[in-house]
């Protein structure tokens, strides 16, 4: 039995609607435009993983976690070092509906951020996008080269959901 991953614009219907764009910019712009949902990325040698199922996945995920790696994990890249305090395990960044649906979720608290920073409209929401990979409400060290790629993506978001 082969297993057969989901195509981004399947696991993107989970998040909500105004989220659905950057997040399929995101995903694809994570996995350099294939949207892998079981893609994993040891962050520490920056070698790229395409296991052929979640077994496989939690395996690797495992033995990068026991070398004390941090692993990006599925499309939308979520960072193993983080899942202790978002309380959510490999299983859940697995899972494309879950990880789209969380992912909405951070970029809603991101947008909070730059809300609360005095950024509006799409300052905010680009802030929003660079602070998802960078951690900080900054256009500068990659943000703004990351919500650059990020948008180009999103602009197909429509074409894929056919």
């Amino acid at each position: 039995m082969h297993y057969q991953t989901e195509p981004p614009a399947a696991y993107i219907k989970c998040a909500p609607k105004a989220a659905r764009r950057t997040l399929y910019g995101i995903a694809m712009t994570e996995t350099a435009g294939t949207g892998d949902p079981l893609q994993l990325v040891d962050t520490s040698t920056l070698k790229v993983y395409r296991p052929s199922n979640p077994g496989k996945a939690l395996a690797i995920i495992h033995a990068l976690e026991k070398r004390r790696h941090n692993v990006a994990i599925g499309a939308l890249g979520l960072k193993s070092s983080n899942f202790q305090g978002w309380k959510i395990s490999d299983m859940d960044a697995l899972n494309g509906c879950f990880a789209a649906n969380f992912a909405a979720g951070l970029l809603k608290q991101n947008e909070g951020w730059a809300w609360g920073q005095g950024y509006r409209g799409t300052t905010a929401n680009n802030l929003a996008v660079a602070a998802y990979t960078t951690g900080r409400l900054s256009l500068g060290n990659g943000g703004g080269a990351y919500v650059s790629t990020v948008d180009y993506f999103a602009s197909s978001y429509e074409r894929s959901k056919s």
